[in-house]
């Protein structure tokens, strides 16, 4: 009989039924290259077969026996030798005993060298087919070994014995024989204990030829003694075959009354596991130390990875508490969850109250994409379904859950439910009642400030809803958003962010009256219920203190935050639910936060259609920047000193077809807000790059600068400055010809990481403009830290017609002049309109400008024709 130890990490040791072999598979879902290094083990394992069979075993003789079996009878043979075993289980081991090898041996001295091997192949072959379980992989891997072992078994039986002397009259198989025989079945436990060894690391599992010793040592005793039964069948069929007939029935009789008393004996056990969960449950002191020892008890019941226990204190609620047991995710003690009442294993268990076999969900086991089996078990009481018992994953290569352990987890579960409702219920219901107000708390508040939720917030709006309007003033309901709070956890961390929102959240809650409810609703987002009979007044005069009180600044990791907040207001009117009242109300906050920011607006019917405008100009644009419907106009930059063209602005142009020409900063802002602005931005970029090599070619076109806007969320694209290369390298424009432009405000966002992007832009050789400049930081130490090659003048800081009209008019532009001739930097003077303003501009030194005064955005037609003519500015001094 044989004995392989199989084990869940694929450790198994192979005999001459390959019993072990058979029960391998990949262990690492590394799939590509495990799979390529396998085949290739493969074939090299089919190979060695193939020339071992032709090359040897057809070259080896036959042995002179008495009686020869026909081939088909051995391969049957085989295959009741590998489809018959008897398994024992002990937690992750499993010991497998067949009768596979008495036909090896038997094979050696009955059965020409071809046909064993044919034998051989076919019945271990058929009995692989038999498991449909399989993967193709491991049947391919399995025959290729069973080929190889057969060879080395007739090789290794030639080579010592000597079938010659066989064939005289009366002779028998001698110890030389006997010797042979040995030898072949251990070369062959050996050398599949290699080839598993070798399989399993190849295919990405754990090297296991550290427990090679041990492989072998329990294969080698087995295959020790199937030898022995075999040689005895041999002598008994040498000397009288009839008489082999007497051997095979108790040998049957014994293998037979073997499985009959592993099966009783698993009976006994199973009893005595029982026993032990009723003791644990009924003796343990705490409720919470029973759970966990009947849960760790059970799962080593079962041989299983993981147990849980799921208890519903309310029959029509949705909470549920959650205990654990075992697996990657390791113990849980009364873990609240949320269950839904209509869950479809909860109405399962509810309506066939007897253990089944499922896979739960999320909400059932903390990481249900581990769960490749589970049996569920109903915890039912007087009261009806308390909770279930889940045991997932069963431990070992092939082992599955069976009816027998459906009938066990059964009864397991109504011990449980017996002892939770009787010998400890009234520890039970209390714990589970403070559980359930805790699951409660955590359903309807929020970890992070302690106010109320989105949940919370919702239910008492309804309430006030259903309430009658003759009796209660319809509810009014405010919606705060932080301004900018993004650029805090950009730049000071999440962490902060986070202990900023908490002194947010107690800022606010100082402002409100009693009765107020205030709630948050994720991120910086905070909503206000006034308390009961308060007006659209009340809310506004509430809303401005709270915008008030946010203008101070908060202490936040060792520095001063100033955050503020926009507002909106919705009053209910009619039959508004309260998804509409909340829809409103953030409707009102977004129009106050594109009209200024840090105020307050009151919803107006009106605002709901211009936000559908935009949410359908929106989609709009998205189409057409995916078919390549904008267009690029092109600004000239005029020397101020010559009046000549020596470069130009790339700005985007949009005519949608019904209404017209879009403002740039209106359809640019949605881009932003989007996501479109990355292709947006990338096909003007390309357009114009490419337009301009194009009029490089023409000689009274050389050496034409290009200026294209960049938007801060371009330069943060992972991918920005892979496309800006591939752009230079595919219109072929020399970088240097090339100037990138940003405003002050979008510079100094994400500052490390803008510095970083500017370098590299640098180094392509592509220049940097700070566009707008004196209208937003403005800081000389973020001059010297950022990359800038030009300054433009914002067109608010040119002034007016001459300067003894207005001295303070011109007084920023003469700074910022004077700023950049002592770092060495072009100044570009924008929204130039007048012969005045150009006349003061030359007067103060300013090289370069551009404005309508030369020329407003146009096609690249118009540009060239209006640089070809030579057109230039004359202004008189």
């Amino acid at each position: 009989m044989a004995d392989a130890s199989e084990r869940s990490s694929n450790l198994d040791a192979p005999v001459f039924g390959a019993r072990a072999g058979r029960d391998w598979r990949p262990s690492r879902p590394e799939w590509l290259d495990a799979a390529v290094r396998v085949r290739i083990f493969i074939v090299l394992l089919t190979t060695i077969a193939a020339v071992g069979y032709f090359g040897i075993v057809r070259q080896l003789p036959v042995v002179p026996a008495p009686i020869m079996i026909a081939w088909p009878i051995a391969a049957i043979a085989f295959y009741l030798g590998e489809v018959n075993v008897v398994v024992i289980h002990f937690l992750r081991e499993r010991h497998s005993f067949s009768l596979s090898e008495l036909p090896g041996v038997v094979g050696l001295f009955l059965l020409t060298p071809s046909d064993y091997v044919l034998a051989y192949l076919i019945g271990a072959g058929l009995a692989l087919l038999m498991e449909r379980q399989q993967p193709t992989i491991k049947r391919l891997y399995n025959l290729a070994q069973f080929g190889v072992c057969a060879v080395v078994a007739q090789t290794v039986f030639h080579a010592i014995a000597d079938p010659r002397h066989l064939a005289a009259v009366g002779s028998h198989p001698e110890a030389r024989d006997w010797l042979a025989a040995f030898a072949s079945s251990g070369a062959t436990a050996i050398l599949g204990a290699l080839l598993v060894a070798a399989v399993i690391s190849l295919s990405g599992g754990a090297p296991q030829f550290k427990k090679l010793p041990e492989m072998i040592r329990f294969s080698g005793m087995v295959a020790m003694a199937n030898t022995s039964l075999a040689l005895l069948t041999v002598m008994v069929v040498w000397v009288d075959p009839l008489s082999a007939i007497l051997l095979a029935v108790p040998t049957a009789i014994v293998f037979l009354a073997y499985r009959a008393y592993i099966g009783e004996r698993e009976k006994h056990e199973r009893l005595e596991l029982l026993y032990e969960s009723s003791r644990l449950l009924h003796y343990a002191p705490e409720l919470d130390s029973a759970i966990v020892a009947l849960l760790d008890h059970t799962r080593k019941m079962f041989r299983a990875e993981r147990a849980e226990l799921l208890l519903f204190p309310d029959p029509i609620g949705d909470g549920a508490i959650r205990s654990s047991a075992g697996g990657a995710s390791g113990d849980e003690t009364m873990v609240p969850v949320a269950i839904p009442v209509h869950d479809a294993l909860r109405t399962r268990i509810k309506t066939e109250r007897a253990a089944f076999q499922a896979s739960p969900t999320r909400s059932w086991t903390t990481n249900p994409a581990a769960v490749k089996e589970a049996m569920v078990a109903p915890l039912v009481g007087e009261r009806g379904v308390i909770g279930a018992l889940t045991i997932i994953n069963r431990l070992g290569e092939g082992s599955r859950f069976e009816s027998d352990d459906l009938r066990l987890l059964e009864t397991v579960a109504n011990q449980a439910a017996v002892a939770l409702e009787n010998g400890q219920l009234e520890q039970s219901l209390h714990e589970l009642s403070r559980l359930k107000e805790q699951l409660r708390h955590q359903a309807y508040h929020d970890s992070l400030t302690g106010l109320g939720n989105r949940s919370l917030f919702v239910e008492e709006v309804e309430r006030r809803l259903a309430a009658p309007r003759d009796v209660a003033t319809p509810p009014t309901v405010v919606f705060l958003d932080l301004d900018d709070f993004k650029i805090v956890n950009d730049t000071l961390g999440h962490a902060e962010g986070d202990r900023l929102l908490v002194g947010v959240a107690e800022r606010i809650g100082g402002q409100l009256r009693p009765g107020d409810l205030l709630a948050r609703f994720g991120g910086d987002e905070f909503a206000i219920l006034p308390g009961a009979g308060s007006t659209v007044e009340d809310a506004m005069a509430l809303t401005e203190r709270v915008i008030a009180s946010l203008q101070l600044p908060f202490p936040v990791a060792g520095t001063d935050v100033l955050v503020g907040c926009s507002a909106g207001i919705s009053a209910a009117r009619g039959t508004d639910t309260v998804d509409e009242l909340l829809r409103d109300a953030d409707v009102a906050m977004y129009r106050a936060k594109s009209d200024g920011k840090r105020r307050v607006e009151v919803f107006d019917p009106l605002m709901h259609r211009s936000i559908v405008e935009r949410h359908a100009l929106t989609s709009d644009l998205g189409r057409s920047i995916s078919r390549g419907d904008l267009s690029v106009a092109y600004q000239p930059i005029v020397a101020l000193g010559t009046g000549r063209i020596v470069g130009v602005e790339a700005l985007v142009r949009w005519r949608h077809p019904t209404r017209g020409d879009i403002d740039p900063t209106e359809f640019i802002h949605l881009a932003e807000e989007n996501g479109t602005i990355i292709a947006l931005g990338r096909a003007v970029l390309r357009t114009a790059t490419q337009q301009v090599v194009e009029w490089h070619r023409h000689p009274g076109l050389k050496g034409l600068g290009l200026s294209v806007n960049l938007s801060p969320l371009q330069l943060q694209h992972p991918n920005f400055i892979d496309e800006v290369r591939a752009d230079i390298r595919d219109s072929g424009i020399d970088p240097r010809d090339l100037t990138f432009e940003m405003t002050e405000t979008a510079m100094f966002r994400d500052t490390q990481a803008t510095i970083a992007t500017l370098e590299t832009i640098r180094d392509l050789g592509v220049r940097i403009a700070m566009d707008d400049f004196g209208t937003g930081y403005s800081s000389l130490a973020y001059l010297r830290r950022f990359p800038v090659d030009i300054l433009k003048i914002a067109r608010e800081l040119i002034g007016g017609p001459t300067e003894t009209d207005d001295p303070e008019a011109w007084a920023f532009a003469r700074a910022i002049v004077a700023l950049g001739r002592s770092l060495g930097l072009p100044i570009v003077a924008e929204g130039i309109e007048t012969e005045d303003q150009l006349r003061m501009l030359r007067r103060l030194g300013c090289g370069l400008g551009q404005g309508y005064l030369f020329g407003r955005p146009a096609p690249a037609g118009e540009i060239e024709r209006l640089i070809l003519a030579g057109t230039t500015v004359e202004v008189s001094a």
